[in-house]
């Protein structure tokens, strides 16, 4: 029978390279949250679905903006999860769509939420990332810098800050609403990084 996969977690912790290890280790239909709501915004009414194009990027340059993000990190995650809850529904009809047909299924994002996944009707195996470490600032930092086609070389180090202060707070939450909803969440060390995603490629093939 077909299954869904699903990997969730916050940005900048790894979900792009296990996906790639998943995929070469199970070959099957993949997507990112990303790429369908890209897709949604060119398509949906922003006057009927402000939710949607609320958020815009995580991170600006504007200090009133990256100050915010900063001191207000609950408040963004509120957005990001509104967001979110659009983007699953096409995520959902997406994964049925390939499960009919029967082709495994993968799915990667910040939009695959514990509360979103416990109410699907078929089979998947999902599993949650984050860092929490308020050091992963430096990670991110380093990444930014060294990388001229990262989508953050661009922002100043109190930018990356602020985005890494959400992240870290994003990744508090997820790994509470795991617990909260009886799924697996694995903290990604930047010291044991590899490990990890091992671990947690491990659990969907295996658990």
């Amino acid at each position: 029978m077909a299954k869904a996969y699903f990997i969730g977690g916050t940005p900048r912790v790894g979900k792009t390279t296990l996906t790639i290890k998943l995929l070469h280790e199970k070959p099957m239909m993949a997507a990112s949250t990303d790429a369908l709501r890209y897709t949604l915004r060119q398509a949906l009414n922003k006057d009927e679905y402000p939710d949607l194009f609320h958020l815009g990027k995580y991170t600006s340059n504007d200090p009133a903006r990256r100050n915010y993000i900063k001191t207000h990190p609950e408040a963004i995650i509120d957005i990001q999860n509104r967001e979110s809850t659009i983007v699953f529904k096409s995520v959902n009809d997406f994964v049925k769509s390939n499960l009919e047909d029967g082709f495994d299924v993968l799915i990667e994002g910040i939009a695959i939420l514990p509360e979103l996944l416990s109410s699907v009707d078929y089979e998947y195996k999902a599993i949650f990332l984050g860092n929490q470490s308020e050091s992963h600032y430096n990670v991110i930092l380093k990444s930014a810098r060294d990388n001229e086609d990262d989508w953050m070389h661009s922002l100043e180090d109190e930018t990356i800050e602020a985005f890494s202060v959400f992240n870290s707070s994003f990744s508090r939450h997820i790994a509470n609403e795991s617990t909260k909803y009886n799924m697996t969440y694995i903290e990604i060390g930047d010291d044991t990084f590899t490990k990890d995603i091992d671990s947690a490629l491990d659990k969907l093939l295996h658990s």
